[in-house]
């Protein structure tokens, strides 16, 4: 088909034109077929299987959280076993679903795994009702490894380091979350919140030092300089 406006061949599926949004007429299929300017994609077989496990896998984390908490109320003991496993459940939830069935970024899968292990170790933290082990000595740490693990993947090649710009600025932002947990009453290391802090600004500053002027505008960009 054949646009009037724009004079430009569009594909038969679309009812209008995609640049001037206008009705498209006229019988020129023929042209179309062997140049086709706006395929329509299929879902493939792999995406189907990827949706179909990712259903049952939800599934399955859900019925083993109800069972969970289900035997553990009806068992009636002093101790509730059932809130120390199902942040266990979440995080192999996690685990599978964004890094053994996904496609993600391998910056986006670092991200979420620091965020995911670190909301367990919290939520097991508060539940035994100790003092801030996770925010005061694992959380900073954790961190500090995954900007540590991202600086060294960018180190490998220039080019990745505006592939991974985004992620990177993300976790030098989570380097100062330590010492707002101190700040409030959350924390109560001093240390390792400011060497979390601390790392997250040398981080920073090694980056501009060392990337190239692209990664550079990137940030830029990004920061809205």
């Amino acid at each position: 088909m054949r646009c009037e406006s724009c004079d430009v061949l569009v594909d038969p599926s679309h009812a209008m034109c995609p640049l001037c949004r206008r009705s498209i007429s006229g019988n020129d299929a023929a042209q179309s077929i062997g140049n086709r300017w706006y395929p329509v994609y299929k879902i493939t077989e792999e995406q189907r299987a990827n949706n179909l496990y990712s259903k049952w896998l939800a599934f399955i984390v859900l019925v083993v959280i109800s069972l969970s908490v289900l035997i553990d109320t009806m068992g009636g003991s002093d101790v509730w076993w059932s809130l120390y496993l199902i942040p266990c459940v979440l995080y192999v939830w996690l685990f599978i679903r964004h890094t053994l069935m996904s496609r993600s970024h391998l910056g986006a899968k670092i991200v979420v795994h620091l965020l995911g292990l670190s909301g367990m170790l919290f939520w097991i933290n508060v539940v035994v009702g100790t003092n801030y082990w996770s925010t005061g000595y694992v959380i900073p740490f954790l961190v500090m490894t995954a900007t540590l693990l991202i600086t060294v993947i960018c180190s490998t090649r220039k080019m990745r380091w505006r592939e991974f710009a985004g992620y990177l600025l993300t976790l030098i932002l989570l380097g100062f979350i330590p010492l707002l947990l101190y700040t409030v009453g959350m924390s109560h290391v001093l240390w390792t919140a400011v060497g979390s802090a601390l790392y997250a600004l040398l981080t920073f500053g090694g980056m501009w030092l060392l990337a190239d002027k692209g990664f550079r505008k990137e940030m830029k960009r990004r920061l809205h300089f």
